[in-house]
């Protein structure tokens, strides 16, 4: 099933973790529908990480952040059919519009504390994109991802220090 995603959408990985910054102003169902092709290709940034990193416990928190980053995305597909009334199914890594690969990330403390304050920063994201709608299921849901992503920063601090 081919997703449609408006013509000014994000083509890279790159441009689409630029485009979802803007969206703590407010967001559109086709903003969520790019949020959600996002999160799903977290998994895949995390299990990178992971296995490049030789401590199993940095392994397993790193792990645990892109299984959640799936979740993330599972709760954006459902707040779009209860916003829309259709499906929106997540695609696989494969098949992700906006997936292209990126430049490894560097798996050093420096690098894991900037990327546990884009994690931080996830919950003021998902808060600034639920002033844009009014149903309470998917507002309950986009809460729920703001919070975890506050988790998902003291996890990255955790297998930082595990380095």
């Amino acid at each position: 099933m081919a997703i449609k995603l408006p013509a000014d959408a994000p083509s890279t990985t790159g441009e689409a973790f630029a485009y979802i910054d803007k969206l703590r102003h407010g967001a559109t169902i086709d903003d969520l529908k790019i949020l959600c092709l996002v999160e799903a290709i977290g998994l895949e940034l995390y299990e990178d990480l992971a296995a490049r990193t030789e401590n199993a416990e940095a392994q397993k928190l790193l792990r645990q952040n892109g299984h959640e980053e799936m979740v993330h995305a599972t709760r954006l597909s459902q707040a779009i059919e209860i916003l829309t009334g259709e499906p929106f199914p997540i695609p696989p890594l494969s098949e992700n519009p906006i997936y292209t690969q990126l430049d490894p990330f560097p798996v050093t403390r420096e690098a894991l504390a900037k990327l546990a304050q884009a994690e931080f920063a996830g919950e003021d994201l998902y808060a600034g994109i639920a002033k844009s709608f009014d149903h309470p299921e998917v507002l309950a849901l986009l809460a729920q991802n703001g919070r975890e992503e506050i988790g998902h920063g003291h996890r990255i601090e955790q297998a930082s220090a595990l380095l």
